[in-house]
């Protein structure tokens, strides 16, 4: 088993080697590092020939296009699902509102959409604005004071109004992880449609979106050790049938006349334009990195590394844990006791420790456990545990400048 102290995969991760002074680098559920393979098969593919997919018959053309529909086909294994149910996206909140637009016409008024009060607000402000637009009832599954969310009284709750449920497999705030299985069962009881910001988990969890049961499961690459501005949307075929589309032009039409239009099967029908090629082909990259290790060992690591944390967290006397879900997942928020987190953030990276602060683009959450906002600290795989020490240290140095 992989040893807290020495990971043998922060090697691969160029922007964490090759430093004199160590960098904790434990911001990865903004954005994790990239790994040194990714970074050169996007570049090979455009050394190699750059061009447009699925229109051309030339050399360049067939080689991009291949490459792009292999890069679908390995994201979708990924997660246990079919190409043809992968739509590429830009990430998690072009997903989010592709589908608030193409879900709009199953929304009437007075009809009922269910969000919890963890939710990021990219999977919140999609739902919240469709809700507003259809004069619907934007519902929410409250918060307990752990941090999971109240199951009981969604099940009380729950009726044959609902029409859509938009939750978070994982919290990106506090790191609690959801039963997704159970509440895609509550929601198709009352057929409803489930969808599934699966942003925070994919790098940290076994994902199979048929024990998931979810209609829609969405997520970015760049949580993913992918490059930025692409993700995908995975739908069920049933599910994508449904959505309308919300973008016209390129290769999600089939035929058009001034009269009117026809759009292609799926997955095109939903992919507007010209796809980004490079971040696909990285993003299956990074898929493919991952998949050399075994996905035990990987989560092992991980879970260890995250309860080595959170032991030496609760540990510290000055230390305030923001939230304690019984299923915690990749991070952990906290506060130090007599110091705004923005000054804290500010003085961790004086100290080369990399950590957010603020409310995590989730505000409802954050007023409702920790008002001014909190500390996050969130695993990757390169982490170990000398990163926790160095910020353990930190927070003592920090502690020592307010005199605590």
């Amino acid at each position: 088993m992989t040893s807290l102290k020495h990971t043998r995969y922060r090697q691969f991760f160029p922007s964490l080697n090759g430093t004199n002074q160590p960098f904790a680098y434990l911001d990865s559920a903004a954005s994790t590092q990239v790994p040194e393979v990714v970074l050169k098969d996007i570049e090979q593919y455009y050394r190699q020939g750059h061009a447009n997919v699925h229109r051309a018959s030339h050399s360049f053309a067939r080689h991009a296009t291949n490459a792009f529909e292999l890069a679908r086909k390995t994201l979708a294994e990924f997660i246990g699902a079919k190409a043809q149910n992968i739509i590429w996206t830009s990430g998690t909140t072009q997903a989010a509102n592709l589908l608030a637009d193409g879900l709009a016409h199953l929304v009437d008024e007075g009809d009922e959409i269910w969000v919890s009060e963890l939710e990021h607000h990219s999977n919140l402000v999609p739902w919240q604005q469709l809700a507003l637009k259809r004069k619907a009832n934007l519902k929410v599954i409250p918060v307990l004071d752990n941090g999971d969310i109240d199951l009981a009284y969604f099940r009380q709750q729950l009726s044959d109004k609902c029409k859509i449920v938009a939750v978070a497999h994982v919290s990106n705030s506090i790191g609690a992880m959801q039963p997704i299985p159970e509440l895609s069962r509550l929601a198709h009881q009352f057929g409803a449609k489930i969808v599934v910001d699966g942003a925070q988990a994919v790098a940290h969890l076994d994902v199979d979106v048929n024990r998931l049961a979810c209609d829609y499961y969405l997520f970015s690459g760049h949580k993913l050790y992918g490059p930025t501005g692409i993700g995908a949307l995975y739908g069920s075929e049933e599910a994508l049938e449904l959505l309308e589309p919300s973008m016209f032009g390129g290769e999600m039409i089939s035929k058009v006349s001034f009269e009117a239009s026809t759009w292609n099967s799926l997955p095109y029908r939903l992919e507007a334009g010209t796809p980004n090629i490079a971040g696909a082909i990285g993003l299956a990259s990074a898929i493919k990195f991952l998949a050399q290790f075994p996905l035990k060992e990987r989560l092992s690591h991980e879970r260890q590394l995250l309860a080595y944390a959170l032991q030496q967290l609760k540990q510290h006397p000055k230390v305030e844990l923001v939230g304690e879900p019984m299923m915690r997942v990749g991070l952990i928020a906290f506060n130090l006791q007599g110091v705004h987190p923005q000054d804290a953030a500010t003085l961790f990276d004086q100290y080369n420790v990399a950590l957010r602060c603020g409310h995590h683009c989730a505000m409802p959450l954050s007023s409702r456990l920790s008002p001014e906002g909190s500390i996050r600290l969130s695993l990757g795989l390169y982490n170990n545990q000398q990163d926790i020490d160095q910020a353990i240290e930190a927070i003592d140095k920090i502690m020592e400048l307010f005199g605590e």
